[in-house]
């Protein structure tokens, strides 16, 4: 697969998992967690697009 494509699609998966992390944390009860969720979702948000950049920066 070609760096530039394995790059579009990841990103686009990226921002689909994004998405529903932040439907997820949309749906807990409480305020409190609920923010919570949204801060988990960006952490893991930013860190599976570093894992991604890193791994495409080691391709040829």
């Amino acid at each position: 697969m070609n760096k530039k494509n394995l790059e579009i699609i990841s990103s686009v998966g990226s921002v689909i998992l994004l998405i529903i992390l932040f439907a997820l944390s949309h749906q807990m009860e409480n305020s409190i967690t609920q923010e919570y969720g949204f801060i988990g979702a960006l952490v893991i948000f930013i860190l599976v697009m570093s894992f991604i950049g890193m791994k495409l920066n080691e391709m040829q």
